[in-house]
């Protein structure tokens, strides 16, 4: 072979060594190109688990006692005696005022004394009747005599009693209307007395959950009066019709209140639980994305990648949210950083606790 042969072929191999180191080095750029726009995203994450999901209806409502009542006296006169204030707590019966009954004690026992007479004649009577002394008309004339006095002492004791005002139930006296000395009227109201253990709660319910509302249902109450307390009742009655200028219908929700620590007139956030399920797949609503009729959460995919999953949502509580297809439990989830992300994202998990 010729010298100028050979020159030629060692000039070509050159070109080929060239040639392919040049390939490798723009493939190595083009690498570490691509790893230079790899974007990684912060993320924090969260569990979905097994848990309780509950439906409520939430409502606002005003406390009222079902057992309150404005006092008022059965006779006139002076007041003597006052002997409960605002604030004390009274029994069934227990005597709150006490009139002037100069009146009513004379003629309570002027029909006492008539009736007595009139006993004792009937007795007498009676006696002779046996022995044939008199005649039976005599006798019953007397009997109904006796018996007619004796309804006019019941009256005339009964009078009497009404110089006392009673307590009509156990409660609390709320307020006090008269003062001693206060001539009176039969009829005039003397005292407000509440029964604070039958607290009551009337919630107004749109006419579309008739269907939901049932007896003995739990109910729980919050109140801006009483803080971190939460009060529970359950539904007593329900109204069986509904108004039809609101579109709604009245619940009756009775309330405890065993320490008393709440009052008629309180105003009380109210959620009506009307249906309960166990162990469903639940999640932090943090994990949920909205798309108009669509929800779906981003899982974690292996380390450091994502994947959208379309779920279908159920009962809503206050800070997680019920799954009902598309996810399992013990699945990661994103919650902070969701709306960055797209299926093809790179994630970093710092959760921060």
């Amino acid at each position: 072979m010729s010298k100028k042969a050979l020159l030629a072929l060692g000039l070509g191999f050159s070109s080929l060594l060239l040639s392919g180191c040049g390939g490798s080095a723009e493939a190595t750029k083009e690498k570490k190109d691509k790893e230079k726009e790899k974007i990684v995203i912060n993320v924090e994450t969260t569990e979905t688990v097994l848990g309780d999901a509950i439906a409520t209806f939430k409502s606002t409502a005003v406390l009222e006692a079902d057992r309150q009542a404005t006092v008022t006296t059965k006779s006139s006169g002076i007041i003597l005696d006052i002997k409960v204030e605002e604030g004390d707590v009274v029994k069934a019966g227990d005597v709150m005022l006490v009139l002037e009954s100069d009146t009513q004690q004379l003629s309570l026992n002027s029909a006492k004394a008539n009736y007595e007479k009139s006993l004792n004649n009937l007795k007498r009577a009676e006696l002779m009747l046996k022995k044939g002394l008199t005649n039976t008309e005599q006798v019953d004339n007397l009997r109904f005599e006796t018996k007619s006095l004796k309804a006019s002492y019941d009256q005339a004791a009964m009078n009497l009693s009404f110089t006392k005002v009673k307590a009509p139930f156990d409660g609390m006296v709320a307020k006090r209307h008269v003062k001693i000395g206060n001539l009176i009227q039969n009829a005039t109201a003397v005292f407000d007395v509440v029964d604070f253990d039958s607290l009551q709660a009337k919630i107004s319910v749109p006419e579309h959950h008739w269907l939901l509302m049932k007896k003995g249902l739990p109910v729980s109450f919050d109140f801006d009066a009483v803080k971190n307390m939460t009060i529970n009742g359950q539904v007593e009655r329900i109204a069986p019709t509904v108004d039809s200028s609101s579109g709604t219908f009245e619940v009756t929700v009775a309330i405890e209140n065993k320490d008393h620590v709440l009052r008629p007139g309180l105003f009380a956030k109210a959620e009506v639980i009307y249906d309960q399920k166990k162990d469903v797949v639940v999640v932090n609503k943090d994990a949920i994305i909205r798309e108009d009729e669509m929800a779906y959460v981003y899982e974690l995919d292996g380390e450091d990648k994502v994947k959208r999953t379309t779920i279908t949502l159920g009962y809503e509580m206050n800070d997680t949210i019920e799954i009902t297809s598309g996810i399992l439990a013990q699945q990661t989830v994103i919650t902070t950083g969701k709306h960055n992300l797209t299926p093809d994202s790179f994630v970093k998990v710092v959760n921060y606790n």
